[in-house]
């Protein structure tokens, strides 16, 4: 026994060693976390509490203080969902569970002050969490960003569908008496927590970049309008999304329709209250669809403009210059929607896409852009770009070039157009497909142990990871050796193309993307309205009751009148129909729930005048 000594004591040693090296006192309590890949991780680690019982459906609350040591070597369970597969548009599985509100942090060591990467996860804020796998692998491990570039990575959960978002008058509190905005909270109060124990991990609270895709892009770019998120990052990532909000009215009244749903509108509000909070879980998360059904994005649940937490639109306070100013990376893939179309789509399903997508003085020159084609091949390639443009391209130059007019600070814009060798090469640059590279896990992917996996993917791994990271602690995504990627002019419309080998360019897509601003009544050359010789309109700046449009027409001619709000989205038809030439008036009506910068755009024959209109 003599004889084993030594090493018995080196084994104790190195244990207590080991316990030190993972051990941190965060401000809740201590927790102890494990390695990876030569760094320290910590999983699970409780930002609030649990978000049960009376706390369904209010403010997340920080998490309540530990004494005993809190192993933090497993993830938490999802947030209560309908997680749907892109493959299999009609099949789902449900799954998570309400007490869901934790966060993961990777960190190549305790001490020191490196850049903090706080990645918020995609899922139409509706599914996804930070434990997603895809391809065999876990996706959004922070292990190789951290140590391959000496950063610190934090993934986080958040509330999601209903329990993230549901605004309903029984919800409402406070002197405001709105509700909702429940999943924005919870990633306010994760970064709040950054805020005061990233330093303990080895990481620098005054320099955190906030990046997400998708919906974690929505989320990233409403973050910047988001008044108490000031000070709590630096940087932001935005991937494949643009900043989208509800109006109050809007959802109050799909929170209406939620509870018809779930049977809880009788009584007083007390009593709906009740029986919104007796719901099961399961229940509430039923009513739930695919957010990306053929392709089409539907964000059914998300931020609310509720007048606290976001105050006005957050596309309107970005580009008048209202918002968390910072640096911000941003862009889109080449082919979005590849793997979330119909497999098999026929010519005239794109006849049918553009007769119902966009006004009817538009769907001949959309057919000539992305034409049907003569086979199945040939329609399905142009349904996928025209969702693609549409839903992406175009909204992410509308967001770039209000960016860079409204903000003193660098934007930088990128285009993934980098598609994999074998099977995967159906389905291009789809959606989410950047994020492997990024977060370096394609490499434990099936397709990453596989034959088709190739120098081209590694060169894209490289410089997602080189640019992301750089951006991270610089705010300038360029390095040595890197090709350079110009900062954004609104002008020029520059960007960097992240395929093998990486390429800069001017002008992306712009004939599609000023289509698309056209059809969605998007001024696209100048920031002052179009308007022809044919057609003339006046619209009063600020919105009233009793507000009238004065139009000028030179001939009769069919003429579509619309309003739309600064990301595209129409709000109301205002006139259809045959109108003869001269000079007309009428009302011009905008429902209670839009607010903020609206454009009117009149459409007649190949003219077209467009105005912009504030309302309160």
């Amino acid at each position: 026994m003599h004889k084993n000594f030594p090493l018995f004591l080196f084994l104790i040693t190195w244990s207590l060693l080991l316990t030190a090296q993972t051990s941190v006192n965060t401000s809740f309590g201590p927790i102890q976390g494990g390695t990876e890949e030569g760094i320290l991780s910590f999983k699970g680690i409780p930002y609030a509490k649990p978000p049960v019982g009376n706390l369904r459906w209010n403010a997340p609350q920080p998490p309540s203080p530990w004494t005993v040591t809190r192993m933090a070597t497993t993830f938490a369970p999802k947030c209560p969902q309908k997680n749907f597969e892109s493959t299999k548009p009609d099949t789902s599985v449900t799954e998570g569970v309400e007490d869901c509100l934790y966060l993961n942090v990777w960190t190549p060591a305790l001490t020191g002050s490196r850049p903090v990467m706080f990645f918020i996860h995609g899922g139409g804020n509706q599914q996804g969490s930070a434990t997603e796998s895809v391809n065999g692998a876990l996706l959004y491990t922070g292990k190789y960003i951290a140590s391959r570039k000496d950063v610190v990575v934090v993934t986080i959960n958040y509330r999601l569908g209903p329990l993230g978002f549901l605004a309903h008058p029984a919800l409402a509190k406070g002197a405001s008496k709105t509700s909702g905005n429940y999943g924005t909270m919870d990633q306010i109060l994760a970064l709040e927590w950054v805020k005061s124990n990233i330093a303990a991990f080895g990481g620098d609270p005054n320099n955190v970049m906030v990046f997400g895709e998708s919906a974690g892009a929505v989320n990233t770019s409403v973050l910047l309008a988001v008044p108490s998120a000031k000070g709590l990052f630096h940087r932001a990532g935005i991937q494949s999304g643009s900043p989208v909000a509800s109006p109050y009215a809007l959802a109050e009244s799909n929170g209406k329709s939620f509870a018809t749903s779930m049977g809880c509108t009788t009584g007083t509000l007390e009593q709906q209250l009740a029986c919104l909070n007796a719901l099961p879980v399961d229940k509430i998360i039923s009513v739930l669809d695919n957010p990306l059904a053929g392709g089409k994005v539907s964000l059914g649940w998300g931020p609310v403009v509720d007048g606290i937490v976001l105050p006005k639109d957050p596309a309107l306070t970005i580009v008048t210059g209202q918002h968390n100013r910072m640096p911000v990376l941003m862009g889109s893939n080449a082919d979005e929607m590849a793997a979330f179309s119909p497999l098999v789509v026929t010519p005239a399903q794109v006849r049918t896409l553009f007769a119902s997508y966009v006004p009817n003085a538009y769907e001949a020159e959309g057919l000539s852009l992305y034409p049907p084609g003569t086979t199945n091949a040939q329609a399905r390639q142009s349904y996928i770009q025209a969702l693609t443009d549409a839903q992406f391209t175009a909204p992410a130059r509308r967001l770039a070039r209000g960016m860079d007019l409204a903000q003193t600070e660098p934007v930088w814009r990128y285009f993934f157009s980098h598609a994999q060798a074998g099977l995967g090469s159906f389905y291009g640059s789809t959606h989410g497909l950047e994020l492997p590279y990024l977060f370096q896990t394609i490499e434990d992917t099936n397709y990453g142990k596989s034959a088709s996996y190739n120098n081209n993917d590694k060169v894209v791994a490289k410089a997602f990871l080189d640019y992301w990271t750089n951006f991270a602690r610089t705010g300038n995504p360029n390095g040595t050796g890197i090709t350079v990627w110009p900062t954004y002019d609104w002008q020029k419309d520059s960007y960097i193309d992240i395929k093998s080998p990486v390429v800069s360019g001017e002008g992306l897509r712009t004939q599609k993307s000023d289509y698309w601003d056209r059809a969605r009544g998007v001024a696209t050359s100048t920031k002052n309205p179009l308007s022809t010789k044919d057609l003339k309109m006046q619209v009063p700046s600020i919105y009233q009751d009793g507000a009238r449009i004065n139009l000028s027409l030179e001939e009769a001619l069919p003429i579509q009148i619309e309003v739309y709000n600064l990301l595209g989205q129409k709000i109301s038809t205002v006139f259809q129909g045959q109108m003869g030439a001269g000079e007309h008036e009428f009302e011009l009506n905008i429902p209670a729930g839009a607010e903020g910068l609206l454009l009117v755009r009149a459409q007649a024959g190949a003219s077209g005048s467009v105005a912009k209109i504030w309302k309160k």
